[in-house]
């Protein structure tokens, strides 16, 4: 069964080229985009996530058709699926902790005591526990890398929408991403990621596709498969 289906999708938008996609990713997958063009490939992930509209085509995301759903379907897509950004996008007045516990309060379905333990691990985990107060508009752009992955992971869920993994992050940060990808993939998470670094790419997932002039043009086994 399939987690995303694409079908036909074009987005003719500035620099952004998309020339009919179709691509599977079955429930469980793990799928990586690389290519030259990461402006186009991250709009491909972002309508996946119901934050971009294509020209046209079809998208189906764990059940819901995202370009037929109204917003508050939407909204249930994006409080059910774990979203990474390039750039992070925390909120920048809110401290490190409050950022990774945000979706799990969101979720209404967990006691304090229950967020405040989920925050503690996935910070401890990360070496970052002595940080959890810092506001997130005081850390370093791998820092904002590195607590963004920790807050789409944090109501473990069933799939992850990853732009460009590899972005802003040293050594360490790579470190704690492989890792991250390695339990999700233990789970039986679906993940759609895009990065222009192909050999870290494919090492956290099962299959690489690469798009050029906006058209799949080949498919590889990854490293995790």
């Amino acid at each position: 069964m399939n987690a995303i289906e694409i079908e036909g999708l074009h987005v003719h938008r500035g620099a952004v080229v998309l020339d009919g996609i179709d691509l599977q990713v079955a429930e469980g997958e793990s799928v990586a985009l690389v290519g030259a063009d990461q402006t186009s490939l991250t709009a491909l992930v972002r309508c996946c996530g119901g934050l971009d509209r294509p020209d046209r085509g079809r998208v189906r995301v764990a059940g819901t058709d995202v370009l037929a759903a109204d917003r508050y379907a939407l909204l249930d897509l994006q409080l059910a699926v774990g979203y990474v950004s390039t750039h992070g996008g925390l909120l920048a007045n809110m401290t490190l902790r409050d950022n990774v516990e945000l979706p799990l309060r969101y979720r209404g379905s967990d006691s304090p005591e229950a967020i405040r333990e989920r925050s503690t691990q996935l910070l401890s985990d990360a070496g970052l526990l002595g940080r959890a107060d810092a506001r997130a508009s005081t850390v370093s752009a791998e820092v904002e890398k590195c607590v963004a992955y920790l807050r789409a992971v944090a109501p473990a869920p069933r799939m992850l929408l990853v732009e460009d993994p590899s972005a802003l992050l040293p050594p360490g940060g790579r470190a704690l991403v492989r890792g991250i990808h390695q339990r999700l993939r233990a789970a039986g998470a679906t993940v759609l990621m895009t990065d222009d670094d192909l050999d870290f790419a494919a090492e956290l997932v099962d299959r690489v596709i690469t798009v050029d002039g906006g058209r799949i043009v080949a498919t590889a086994k990854g490293g995790a498969a």
